[in-house]
């Protein structure tokens, strides 16, 4: 009977990798939970992930065999795998995001092409808040941002140096 709550926390983390909240709830048996009300306390998956056997044992107040220990470790693995994938899955829409402000930027002094830089600055902007609001630390998304902003500066200063230009034209020579 003492070696079910272990297991069930294994089978909790091993199963959890379908689930999209971000939080599980430790498992308790009746009368451990009469003894403590501290031990209804939830875990974030990454708290999970970085917990030592030594602790799931202090939580539970079970021992756990080599077994369950072994199986708890193998779980622990997937787990960061799995959220080290999430968090690549985050940065990469911030890496979309600064490509194609790149290629506005870019695009911006070829002629005759340079009409399609305005519709990348904006998806570039777009984007980039839209994967800095995902993840604040997203250096990314942040260049993007600026490099869409600089491109859509760049074609407002090249608007209002063609209207000069072409209103500096007389209908005579003089």
């Amino acid at each position: 009977m003492h070696k079910l709550p272990p297991l069930i926390v294994a089978f909790i983390v091993l199963c959890s990798f379908g689930v999209k909240s971000g939080v599980a709830v430790s498992p308790v048996r009746v009368d451990v939970a009469k003894r403590d009300s501290a031990l209804n306390v939830a875990y974030t998956l990454q708290q999970i992930a970085t917990m030592k056997p030594s602790e799931v044992e202090k939580i539970f107040g079970t021992k756990m065999t080599l077994k369950e220990k072994l199986a708890f470790k193998v779980a622990q693995g997937r787990l960061k795998k799995a959220l080290k994938a999430k968090e690549e899955e985050k940065s990469s829409e911030g890496q979309t995001a600064f490509i194609l402000a790149l290629i506005g930027i870019c695009v911006l002094f070829i002629p005759y092409a340079n009409i399609a830089s305005i519709p990348l600055a904006i998806m570039g902007i777009v984007k980039g808040a839209h994967a800095k609001k995902v993840n604040k630390n997203d250096t990314k998304a942040q260049t993007a941002i600026v490099l869409g902003i600089v491109t859509l500066g760049l074609i407002v200063l090249g608007i209002i140096l063609l209207i000069i230009w072409l209103s500096s034209w007389g209908w005579g020579w003089g």
